[in-house]
């Protein structure tokens, strides 16, 4: 579906309703084709961290979050579009506005699994791979990261 960039939200999560959405479009994304279980798209960073969302009129469509590892490295995860919202720039703003606030946070490095599908994805915005694949609920991933 094309949409206008005016037409797209990227904020924080509001309020419950919206975690719970977000949390379903996560699992959608990237944990059903995995044949995983609903609960499987959290972990234990879920109250620690900065959650973005995308919102399109009254519906989350994408998300993203940025968590403090140490002082100076952030770590970003869960990051996911619904397929056919894609290829619009909704993961490149969402990505971007993590930076931003890495760099608020006077982080220095932010790091992420980037699965070897979204590696192009990823230099784009300016990380670079480091290490070796590896792999990661079945999927080959790479360890990808951005000095700021």
């Amino acid at each position: 579906m094309k949409i206008s960039e005016s037409e797209i939200e990227i904020r924080l999560v509001a309020n419950e309703v919206e975690l719970s959405q977000m949390f379903y479009v996560r699992w959608l994304v990237l944990r059903k084709p995995l044949g995983m279980a609903l609960g499987t798209e959290q972990d234990q960073y879920e109250g620690n961290s900065f959650q973005l969302v995308a919102v399109f009129g009254d519906r989350i469509i994408g998300s993203a979050r940025l968590r403090k590892e140490s002082e100076n490295l952030g770590i970003i995860s869960f990051v996911v579009v619904l397929p056919e919202f894609r290829n619009q720039g909704i993961g490149t703003k969402l990505i971007e506005k993590l930076i931003e606030k890495a760099q608020q946070e006077n982080l220095h490095v932010v790091r992420l699994k980037s699965r070897i599908t979204a590696i192009d994805f990823y230099k784009k915005i300016g990380f670079s791979e480091q290490g070796e694949l590896f792999e990661f609920l079945t999927i080959p991933h790479i360890t990808m990261e951005i000095k700021l």
